[in-house]
C-alpha cells in the first residue's frame, strides 16, 4: 500500500479544509502499517493515480482521523464517516471547486479496517476498538483513565455508616427533612453530596453556576477531617491538594475556600476547619514540570503524598493532562473532581467531564441509595424518586460516584441570567432569542440586547468601567473595578475578535500609541494584561490577569511602572513584578468566551457580531466556533447583568449547534476490560 497523493498539493485540490498536518499524518501512518506488515500487497507504484480502491478509502480515513483529532476528539467512530460527502466545496459561481471523498457505507468501511490488524494487542499506532478509530497514545490514554478511575470507585472507605451519619448530621443542622416530606424539591442535594463522596475515592460534583459546588465542597473536606480524627487507628493528619488547571482558577477556588471556612466558623470546630488547605495550585505545579520535557516530576515512579486530590474546573482538563493526575496519585488516594459539565471542554484532546459525567445522570444503585437514606437520615418511598431525579431508576449503569447540584442560589430560575443559561444549553434558539428580545423591550436589569453599531453601546461600558481604572487611588480598588466587566468575543482575529476589540478600547481610552508591535516599550499606568504563556520561576501562569501600575520609589523620589498581580498570600496580596520579566502577555479589555473559564464578572459584553455586518471571512471563522456550550460558558460568566451583541440568525446558529466530542471513555461498563 502507497499513499495515494503524490504531494500534498494534490490532495488539497480534492479535499476542501485539508490542512497539511492531515496529509503528513496520513502519509506517515501509511509507510508505518506497510513496516508493520499489517498490509500486504506489493508492486504499488506512488504515481498518485494508480491506486486499488482500497488504497483510496485506507488514506482518506486516516486523513478524516487526523482532521478529527485536530477537532478534539480522542477518537474518529467509523459510524461518522459512513455515507459521508466529506472535504467538498463550491465557489462562488456555485461551481465545484473541491469533489472531496464519498465514504462507503459502514459495513466496508469496517470490513477495510478491521483487514489491517488494527486492534489494541497488534502495537499498531493506529486501534480500532469498538468501531472508533484510535491514534494509539489516546486508546491507552483513556484505558489508563478508566481503569485507574474505576478500581478507586470499587474502593469504599472504612469510617462506619454510625460515624458518617452523625458527622452529615453536625454539617448539616439546618436540614430536617424527614418521612412527611414526599417532594423531590425537599432534598438537600448538597447534603447528598457531601455523604455520597464520603465513602468513596472517586466522585464527581457537578453543578451550574451558583449551585454552591465549592460551598459543598468545603463541607465534604471538613467531614473527611473529623472522620480521620476520630478515627482511633490513625495518628496522621489528612493531606489534602486543592488543585485548578489555570492560575486564574487556582486563585478563585482559593478565595472561596477561603470565604466558604470564615462562613463555617460557628458550625464546625476551629481545629478541623484550620487543616482545611487555604491555598490551591495549578496541575502543572502539582505534578511538577519539567522544563523542556513533555514529563513532570511526579508520575508512575513518584507518586504525590496527598490523601485526597480536589480538582475544580474540570471542564478545562484534557485526556492526557488528567490521566498524568492519576498516574501521580497513590492507590488509597480520595479524588474529587468539580465541574460545570456544560460548559465548553478543554482546548485540547477530549472531554473527560462529560464523558464521566453524563447527561440523563444514569441513577443511583439500591446499594447506594440505601447508604444514602441512612446517613442522610432520609425515610419514605420518596427517596427512590430522589435518588434517581432523571428518571432512570432501573438503569443498568448506575453513577453512584456523580452527584448533581440542582439548585442555583445565584440564578434562582425567574431572572434573566439564569432563564438565558437555561434556553441555551437546552438548544431552544428561539426560547432564547426570544429573552433577549423580550428584555430590550423591558429595559430588563439582567439582560440587554445590542442592536445599534459598535460605538453607541460600547463606548458607554467603556467609560463607566474602564476608563476609572487609571484613576483608582491604589492597584487593589483598580482589580475590583477591573473584575466588574470583561468583553467576551468567540474568535481572536476578525472585526469583532479579542485583537479589534482590545485596539477599538484602547483608543478610545486615548492609548493608541501601544501597538500590538510595541506593547514591551509602550505600557501605560493602569493597563491591564492577560499572561499567555506559563513562567514557573515567576509563577505566572497562561491565563493569570495582571494591572500595569505606576508605583513610587521608597523615598518618593521617582515612579516607575511595574506589572502587579492578585495573590492568595494575605500577607502580600499584591505581587510586583518588573515589566521586562514578564513572559508573553497582551492586554485584555476584552478576552475570548474560552479563556474566562474559571473567571465570574458582574457584568458581561458577549460581542459575536454587530448587527448588519456582513464580513464573510469573519462569520466564516466565527461560525466554526460557535456553539450553546459556547454561549452558555459567556452567559455563565455574569454574575448580575450581561449584554449580548449579535444579530438574530448569528445567535441561533449558535444555539442549535452542539460541541459533540468522539470519545470511547465510559465509567459505566467493561468496554476497557
Amino acid at each position: 500500500m502507497n499513499n495515494v497523493y503524490s504531494s500534498f498539493a494534490q490532495a488539497k485540490q480534492k479535499i476542501h479544509g485539508l490542512e497539511a498536518i492531515d496529509y503528513f499524518f496520513a502519509k506517515e501512518m501509511v509507510q508505518a502499517l506497510v513496516s508493520n506488515d499489517s498490509i500486504h500487497r506489493k508492486g504499488q507504484v506512488d504515481t498518485g493515480d494508480n491506486h486499488s480502491d482500497n488504497d483510496r478509502l485506507i488514506t482518506h480515513i486516516l486523513l478524516a482521523l487526523s482532521e478529527s483529532l485536530r477537532a478534539g476528539h480522542t477518537c474518529l467512530p467509523l459510524s461518522e464517516l459512513a455515507n459521508k460527502h466529506w472535504g467538498c466545496a463550491f465557489d462562488n459561481y456555485g461551481e465545484v471547486s473541491h469533489s472531496g471523498v464519498i465514504f462507503p457505507e459502514l459495513t466496508i468501511l469496517t470490513t477495510t479496517i478491521t483487514a489491517l490488524a488494527l486492534s489494541p494487542e497488534q502495537q499498531q499506532p493506529i486501534v480500532f476498538h469498538h468501531g472508533n478509530l484510535y491514534l494509539r497514545r489516546y486508546f491507552q490514554f483513556e484505558c489508563e483513565l478508566a481503569q485507574d478511575i474505576s478500581m478507586r470507585i470499587a474502593t469504599r472507605s472504612t469510617f462506619s455508616l454510625d460515624e458518617i451519619t452523625e458527622c452529615i448530621s453536625g454539617l448539616f443542622p439546618e436540614d430536617n427533612l424527614s418521612e412527611t416530606r414526599n417532594d423531590v424539591n425537599d432534598i438537600d442535594w448538597q447534603k447528598v453530596a457531601v455523604a455520597n463522596a464520603i465513602n468513596k475515592n472517586f466522585s464527581v460534583i457537578a453543578g451550574g453556576p451558583g449551585t454552591g459546588k465549592t460551598y459543598t465542597v468545603t463541607k465534604l473536606l471538613a467531614a473527611l477531617v473529623m472522620l480521620q480524627q476520630s478515627d482511633t487507628l490513625s495518628s496522621s493528619e489528612l493531606s489534602i491538594a486543592l488543585v485548578a488547571p489555570t492560575g486564574k482558577a487556582a486563585q478563585r477556588l482559593s478565595e472561596s475556600i477561603v470565604k466558604a471556612v470564615a462562613g463555617f466558623s460557628e458550625l464546625i470546630a476551629s481545629d478541623v476547619l484550620a487543616k482545611i488547605p487555604s491555598s490551591a495550585q495549578t496541575i502543572h505545579r502539582l505534578l511538577g514540570v519539567i522544563p523542556n520535557s513533555p514529563n513532570f516530576r511526579h508520575g508512575i515512579d513518584n507518586k504525590l503524598a496527598y490523601d485526597v486530590v480536589l480538582i475544580d474546573e474540570v471542564s478545562m482538563v484534557d485526556l492526557p493532562l488528567m490521566t498524568r493526575v492519576f498516574r501521580a496519585l497513590k492507590p488509597n488516594t480520595k479524588v474529587i473532581l468539580l465541574g460545570d459539565a456544560d460548559q465548553l471542554p478543554s482546548v485540547a484532546t477530549g472531554s473527560v467531564l462529560a464523558d464521566i459525567a453524563p447527561r440523563p445522570h444514569g441513577g443511583f444503585s439500591t446499594l447506594n441509595c440505601d447508604y444514602l437514606a441512612q446517613v442522610c437520615q432520609l425515610k419514605g418511598a420518596v427517596l427512590r424518586q430522589a435518588f434517581s431525579p432523571f428518571n432512570t431508576e432501573h438503569s443498568t449503569n448506575p453513577n453512584d460516584y456523580l452527584t448533581y447540584l440542582l439548585k442555583s442560589r445565584r440564578f434562582d430560575g425567574k431572572g434573566g441570567i439564569g432563564l438565558l443559561a437555561s434556553a441555551v444549553i437546552k438548544g431552544d434558539s428561539q426560547e432564547s432569542w426570544g429573552l433577549l428580545t423580550e428584555a430590550k423591550a423591558k429595559n430588563s436589569s439582567q439582560l440587554a440586547l445590542a442592536t445599534t453599531e459598535l460605538s453607541a453601546w460600547l463606548a458607554p461600558l467603556i467609560k463607566q468601567y474602564f476608563q476609572p481604572i487609571e484613576h483608582c487611588e491604589n492597584v487593589s480598588e483598580a482589580f475590583k473595578l477591573l473584575a466588574q466587566f470583561r468583553v467576551l468575543c468567540a474568535t481572536r482575529q476578525g472585526s469583532y475578535g479579542v485583537e479589534a476589540i482590545n485596539d477599538y478600547i484602547k483608543r478610545y481610552l486615548g492609548k493608541a500609541f501601544v501597538s500590538q508591535h510595541s506593547e514591551q516599550q509602550g505600557l501605560y499606568h493602569g493597563q491591564p494584561i492577560m499572561i499567555s504563556e506559563n513562567n514557573y520561576r515567576l509563577g505566572l501562569y497562561n491565563g493569570d490577569i495582571g494591572i500595569i501600575w505606576r508605583v513610587d520609589d521608597e523615598n518618593n523620589s521617582n515612579s516607575h511602572l511595574m506589572a502587579c498581580f492578585e495573590s492568595s498570600d494575605q500577607a502580600q496580596p499584591i505581587r510586583r513584578i518588573l515589566p521586562s520579566r514578564l513572559p508573553k502577555y497582551e492586554t485584555v479589555y476584552a478576552m475570548t468566551i474560552h479563556k474566562t473559564q474559571g473567571s465570574e464578572f458582574t457584568h458581561v459584553a458577549m460581542l459575536l457580531s454587530e448587527t448588519g455586518a456582513s464580513h464573510g471571512s469573519d462569520k466564516a471563522r466565527e461560525s466554526k466556533l460557535l456553539s450553546r456550550e459556547l454561549l452558555y460558558t459567556a452567559i455563565t460568566r455574569a454574575k448580575q447583568q450581561i449584554t449580548v451583541a449579535s444579530n438574530q440568525s448569528t445567535w441561533q446558529q449558535g444555539v442549535n449547534a452542539q460541541v459533540k466530542r468522539h470519545s470511547g471513555l465510559s465509567l459505566s461498563c467493561s468496554d476497557f476490560d
